[in-house]
């Protein structure tokens, strides 16, 4: 579960700031900005902190949000954009899982 939240954190910087146009934007600013929202639960995830991972989930809706509608209205982010929601969908099974047991 922590992977999966890292992985989408690291994510935002790799599409947002590293990938080529037609694939990425190469805008440092939005990757930052991308990632704020991401950082305020991290501490207490690292902790793994039941509260946090909570927050990061209701955080995480809003990626799973921006990831469907990229991959639904721009094609030249598609495959990025579902990246981000397999990723978010990993976490959100994960959590689930770890609530079950």
């Amino acid at each position: 579960m922590l992977a999966a939240y890292l992985a989408t954190l690291a994510w935002q910087v790799i599409w947002h700031g590293l990938l080529p146009v037609p694939w990425g934007s190469r805008n440092g600013w939005l990757a930052i900005a991308a990632c704020l929202p991401l950082l305020i639960p991290l501490a207490g995830m690292v902790r793994l902190k039941y509260r946090s991972m909570v927050w990061a989930g209701l955080i995480l809706m809003l990626y799973l949000a921006i990831g469907i509608m990229e991959a639904w209205s721009n094609p030249s982010q598609r495959m990025p954009a579902l990246l981000q929601v397999a990723l978010v969908v990993f976490y959100l099974v994960a959590f689930r899982n770890r609530n079950r047991g």
